[in-house]
């Protein structure tokens, strides 16, 4: 199975190469995977080091990463370049931000699951959540989401969504680039209101991403987006805002019930060729409450 990963990048490079390595690492016999990173003219040496690792890495097989440094209309405008060159016979993409990360067989995971169902449009998975420092936060399951929902919630994490490529052209829904920060909650709304076929992976842990302290979803772009969005939002749907974040929330709490707690993740630290494993003393679903990840 041919998977085509965009990742968007802008002066980010040691969160990048971290990101690089992890997609790199996937492909084997049943996953072939090609990577392209879209940069939006970074000055930090990311031009550089993709032509580094490009030309490193040209004959690996089963691996394929293209890139393109240029300005851009920022995050979103970038993913939605990076889709427009996927190539032809790719079947399954995704989007994986520069400081996110894929687990060990990930994607060999999610192809497996989505050969057993062949009708799924989207398959979403696990994911792990830990700091700047690699600590352990919190794992997260997904849930199926709801078009009611879906309006002021985003029940959709990007680095733990694969879609299916006919599906992904078929509905036709790409990122807005006038949102800064909202336009996952937004694209991924308006992909639900598709009606697409998910398939819900709550026992693959697939990826994980990290909480740098720079994430656009807390600063104030997304406090600025935020009222301007919502009064978008028919009359109805504002009213139930509260009840929907209180019932995903319950859902994915409740999922979490049904599945073993992971007890492990393997990531790439700055600057290391090899992942680094860190166990899980005390697993949650809750963010918020705060456990350590121990280097093994």
């Amino acid at each position: 199975m041919k998977f085509y990963i965009v990742t968007p990048t802008y002066n980010a490079l040691g969160w990048l190469q971290r990101c690089v390595q992890s997609v790199a690492d996937q492909a084997c016999e049943q996953v072939e995977v090609h990577h392209h990173v879209q940069d939006g003219g970074s000055a930090d040496g990311t031009p550089e080091w993709l032509a580094a690792w490009q030309k490193e890495h040209a004959d690996t097989p089963g691996y394929t990463l293209t890139y393109q440094s240029a300005p851009d209309n920022g995050m979103y405008d970038a993913i939605n370049k990076a889709w427009a060159q996927m190539p032809a016979d790719a079947d399954v993409t995704a989007h994986l931000n520069s400081d996110e990360q894929y687990l060990p067989a990930g994607l060999k995971k999610i192809a497996a699951e989505l050969a057993a169902h062949p009708k799924a449009d989207i398959a979403i998975s696990s994911y792990v959540i830990f700091d700047a420092q690699n600590r352990y936060i919190c794992h997260r399951r997904p849930i199926r989401p709801y078009k009611w929902i879906s309006r002021t919630v985003c029940e959709i994490v990007t680095c733990a969504c694969f879609h299916r490529v006919p599906g992904f052209v078929r509905h036709g829904v790409r990122f807005n680039p006038h949102w800064r920060s909202i336009g996952d909650l937004v694209m991924y709304s308006e992909i639900v209101n598709t009606s697409p076929r998910f398939l819900v992976l709550p026992n693959v842990v697939a990826s994980a991403f990290a909480v740098t302290g720079s994430n656009l979803a807390w600063t104030d772009v997304t406090r600025r987006e935020w009222p301007e969005y919502y009064a978008t939002v028919p009359a109805l749907y504002r009213a139930l805002s509260k009840l929907a974040a209180f019932c995903s929330n319950l859902k994915r709490r409740s999922c979490d019930l049904w599945y073993p707690a992971p007890t492990l993740y393997d990531i790439y630290h700055k600057d290391a060729a090899a992942r680094t494993r860190h166990l899980i003393k005390r697993p949650t679903s809750h963010w918020g409450c705060r456990t350590e990840g121990v280097d093994e």
